[in-house]
């Protein structure tokens, strides 16, 4: 019979009979198996591992800190990025914009200057006919 076992049955004998009942009852029952019973060497080893469990809670604590701060390095690294890649296309798009300017300003002068051909060879062939009639 385990220790719980044991509490459970004397705590029974309490409510259904008197305690000095039960301390008897209890005291006929065989002794309590060792492996049933805490030693001070099972205390000393569980109050060891509670140290290392919460030594390694505290290296987790540590790496995700760590990781933590390499995360806001790296955003604010990306929010750097973005702002120079930001400019960049902001100059892109003037550059482009002066551009498409200066290439219709260049076709207009361009469709200008074969027009006032055009009309100069216009000008000579009808002069040319002008002459023959």
């Amino acid at each position: 019979m385990s220790e719980q076992d044991r509490s459970r049955l004397y705590d029974w004998w309490c409510e259904h009979a008197d305690e000095a009942l039960a301390e008897y009852a209890m005291s006929c029952l065989s002794p309590v198996p060792l492996p049933d019973l805490a030693t001070k060497e099972d205390l000393r080893d569980v109050k060891a591992d509670v140290r290392e469990v919460k030594e390694d809670l505290r290296q987790v604590k540590s790496d995700v800190a760590r990781v933590d701060a390499k995360v806001d390095a790296l955003a604010v690294r990306m929010d750097e990025k973005f702002d120079r890649v930001l400019k960049l296309h902001e100059a892109d798009s003037e550059t482009a914009g002066k551009r498409h300017k200066l290439l219709v300003g260049a076709a207009i002068v361009l469709a200008a200057e074969i027009v006032a051909a055009e009309a100069g060879w216009l000008r000579w062939f009808t002069d040319l006919l002008a002459s023959a009639i």
